[in-house]
């Protein structure tokens, strides 16, 4: 009898081992390196900011599904509807439509905004998308709005689908007011004519932010290097699309929907 009992002991710690390493298998450790020169450095992986977006909707403790400061660009508004996660995508849809009881200036668009919950202050961001194919924005960005200190970092702001920008990476950087210097908005913008077009394929494109100098990449190259003389206030991550009736002019009712997906947020810190 106890000989038995002794092989139905083994059967079964033989059994959970093997469920243990199937789990282990289908669920490997996060390994994830920089893309391009950056990953020289010595990082490690911030599992806070960073996601991957594999599940059926937005990771609630990371994200707004909205902006909670701001409606959006007039006349598009920021519909929270319009933003979803699916198939290992997060997708953010401009679309032609009005909605119910809209505040003033906001008619006739409908796009979307998700913002992170908390503030994060230097690291190396990289994000890999696929720009929409209209007027409206694919855009990637920091800022943090407080009564007496407002800056921000647009790593990118697409125009995919305006006739001559199909291919231009716009970036910039912003300082609205500081303790120091109060109200006095400056900023320093840049372009940069991508290779390919911009709404075609999903590509990779990184920043790296440190108390020396920020610094933009795309595909892993280097591509612009700004001094950091006033961005060391935490900021929150933004993706969004935006109406820009100044700059890429208003979408054409035919070329929506259309969609910015985002396939990921990998997030690092240096090594102290």
């Amino acid at each position: 009898m106890l000989y038995k009992i002794f092989w139905f002991i083994v059967i079964i710690c033989s059994c959970f081992t093997a469920c243990k390493d199937e789990t282990k298998s289908t669920q490997p450790e996060v390994n994830y390196t920089i893309i391009g020169s950056a990953g020289e450095l010595d990082w490690r992986f911030d599992h806070e900011f960073s996601d991957e977006f594999n599940g059926s909707s937005l990771d609630a403790g990371k994200w707004w599904s909205y902006n909670p400061e701001w409606k959006g660009r007039e006349p598009g508004y920021f519909n929270p509807n319009n933003v979803s996660v699916d198939s290992g995508y997060l997708n953010i849809v401009m679309k032609h439509e009005d909605l119910d009881n809209l505040p003033d200036g906001y008619h006739t668009y409908t796009c979307g905004a998700v913002q992170s919950k908390n503030t994060v202050l230097y690291g190396y961001f990289e994000v890999r998308i696929r720009a929409m194919d209209s007027r409206g924005s694919s855009s990637f960005w920091f800022y943090n709005a407080q009564p007496d200190w407002w800056t921000e970092i647009d790593v990118f702001e697409l125009g995919a689908g305006v006739p001559g920008k199909e291919n231009v990476v716009n970036m910039n950087v912003h300082v609205f007011r500081t303790p120091t210097d109060g109200d006095n908005h400056w900023q320093k913008f840049e372009e940069w004519e991508a290779p390919f077009n911009l709404a075609e394929d999903f590509h990779v494109y990184g920043l790296e932010w440190d108390a020396a100098a920020i610094k933009f990449y795309i595909e892993g190259e280097l591509v612009r290097t700004v001094q950091n003389t006033h961005w060391h206030q935490p900021l929150t991550i933004n993706f969004d699309s935006e109406t820009m009736p100044d700059w890429f002019g208003l979408p054409e009712i035919e070329t929506l929907p259309s969609t910015y997906r985002i396939d990921y947020i990998r997030v690092w810190k240096k090594l102290e």
